[in-house]
C-alpha cells in the first residue's frame, strides 16, 4: 500500500465516512505494519499542537477503558506495543493513543450493527449529524437566499459588487466591471446579512477582502459596499475574523454592545446571545476592545472577557488551540462543566439538550474531531466522566 492510500483510509477513519471494505483493509495493513501507521497517527496528533500533558492524559484514559471492556478481546487486532514501537514514538501517551484509535478501528467492524451494554441509550438517532455548510444570505431587500445546495456562480448585484458563491461554503464580494456597475442613486449603505443556523458554518469574503469564518448558530451583518471612512459589521455568535489591512479605514466589530476595533488583524470573537460572558481573542496584530466607557489594548495571544451585566474587562492569556478548535475542525474540551459542552454539542449538532441530576465538580477534558457523529462523541465523555446520555430523537439528555 502505498504512503497516499493509506493516509486517503486514515482520514476517511477520522472522518467517519470509512466503509466497510476499506476498514478491512486499514485493519489488515495494520496488523503486518503497526509502526507506520503510528508515525501517521502522530502526524494527526501533532496537527492539534495541544498541550503535550493534556494528550498524555486523554491517552492514558481512553487506553484504560480499552484494557478494562471484555469486548475488545473479542476483537481481530490486537496491538501490543513493543519496545521498538514506543521508541519510533518518544512516548508511551502517543502509544496508548494510536492503541485507542485502532482498537476502535476493530470494534467498528465487529459491533457495527451490535449494540452494546455500555453505549449511549440511542433512539431513532441516527439522523443526527454534524453540522456542515448550512446558511442563509438575507439582501437588503428582504430576500432570503438559502446557500445549502446552491450552485456556484453570481447570485446578487448590489451598487458596485456582486455576490458569488465560488465553492461549497464560501461567498465573495466583488467589484462589478466598470462598464456594468450599477448607479449609485444616494450615499446610503446597503446591508446583507449571513445566517449560519444550529448545524451551520459558513465562510464570507467581504467587499474589502476580509475575511470571516462564522460558526454555528450566528449570523454576521455588513454593507456591502465600506463607504466613507470606517468599516463597520455587527456579529452575534461567533466567528473568526482575518481583516483586510488599511490604516485609514479603521475595521469595526459591534457585539451585544461591545466594540472591536482594529486596522488589520487576526481575532475571534464569542458572543452568543445565551452565554454570560463575550470573548474577543487575539492571534496577530492589535485591537482595542471597549464597552461604555472602559477600554483595553489586546497584545497576539490575550483574550478580553466582558460579562453581559458589566462594563469591565478582564484580559488574559489565551489558550490559542482551545478558541480555534471549532474553526479548526475539533472540540477541544478543558476543564469544562457538563452545561458548557451541552451548548455547544446542541449548536454544532443542532439538537435539543438537558440535564438530569447533580454534575457539580465534574469537569471533562478531551480531543474530538467535529466531523464525527453526535453518538461518538458522546461515548468518549462517558469514558472520561460520571455522566451517561440518552438521545431520543433530536433531544440529547445528561443523565448521572
Amino acid at each position: 500500500m502505498n504512503n497516499n492510500r493509506l493516509k486517503y483510509l486514515l482520514q476517511q477513519y477520522f472522518d467517519d465516512t470509512i466503509s466497510r471494505a476499506d476498514c478491512t483493509e486499514l485493519l489488515n495493513y495494520l496488523k503486518e505494519n503497526p509502526a507506520e501507521i503510528a508515525d501517521l497517527v502522530d502526524e494527526e496528533l501533532l496537527k492539534l499542537d495541544a498541550d503535550p500533558e493534556f494528550n498524555q492524559i486523554q491517552a492514558r484514559k481512553v487506553l484504560d477503558n480499552i484494557k478494562t471492556d471484555p469486548r475488545f478481546n473479542q476483537a481481530p487486532l490486537a496491538v501490543k506495543p513493543k519496545t521498538k514501537i514506543v521508541s519510533l514514538f518518544g512516548s508511551l501517551a502517543k502509544v496508548a493513543a494510536v492503541i485507542a484509535v485502532f482498537s476502535a478501528v476493530g470494534f467498528y467492524l465487529i459491533h457495527k450493527h451490535k449494540p452494546a451494554d455500555n453505549q449511549v441509550a440511542i433512539v431513532k438517532s441516527s439522523k443526527i449529524l454534524p453540522g456542515s455548510n448550512k446558511a442563509v444570505l438575507t439582501l437588503a431587500n428582504g430576500k432570503a437566499i438559502v446557500l445549502d445546495n446552491k450552485a456556484n456562480g453570481t447570485l446578487a448585484k448590489a451598487g458596485q459588487v456582486q455576490v458569488n458563491k465560488v465553492a461549497n461554503g464560501k461567498l465573495v464580494y466583488d467589484a462589478l466591471p466598470t462598464d456594468v456597475k450599477a448607479k449609485v442613486i444616494d450615499n446610503a449603505l446597503v446591508y446583507n446579512t449571513l445566517s449560519t443556523p444550529r448545524g451551520g458554518e459558513y465562510q464570507v469574503v467581504l467587499p474589502d477582502g476580509t475575511h470571516v469564518w462564522l460558526n454555528s448558530a450566528s449570523s454576521i451583518s455588513y454593507p456591502v459596499e465600506f463607504a466613507g471612512n470606517e468599516r463597520r459589521v455587527k456579529l452575534t455568535g461567533e466567528a473568526y475574523f482575518e481583516v483586510a489591512k488599511n490604516k485609514d479605514k479603521p475595521f469595526y466589530v459591534n457585539s451585544n454592545n461591545v466594540q472591536v476595533r482594529v486596522l488589520g488583524t487576526h481575532f475571534n470573537i464569542s458572543a452568543y446571545n445565551d452565554d454570560d460572558e463575550l470573548k474577543a481573542t487575539l492571534l496577530e496584530g492589535s485591537v482595542q476592545v471597549s464597552k461604555n466607557n472602559s477600554q483595553s489594548l489586546l497584545k497576539p495571544g490575550q483574550q478580553a472577557v466582558i460579562n453581559n451585566g458589566a462594563d469591565m474587562i478582564r484580559v488574559s492569556q489565551a489558550n490559542i488551540n482551545e478558541v480555534m478548535a471549532w474553526k479548526n475542525g475539533y472540540f477541544i474540551f478543558n476543564d469544562d462543566n457538563i452545561a458548557t459542552i451541552l451548548k455547544k454539542v446542541s449548536r454544532w449538532y443542532d439538537v435539543d439538550v438537558e440535564q438530569k441530576g447533580n454534575f457539580e465538580g465534574q469537569h471533562f477534558g478531551g480531543t474530538f474531531y467535529r466531523t464525527k457523529g453526535i453518538d461518538e462523541l458522546l461515548k468518549n465523555l462517558e469514558k472520561i466522566g460520571k455522566v451517561h446520555f440518552k438521545v431520543t430523537g433530536r433531544r440529547v439528555t445528561a443523565m448521572e
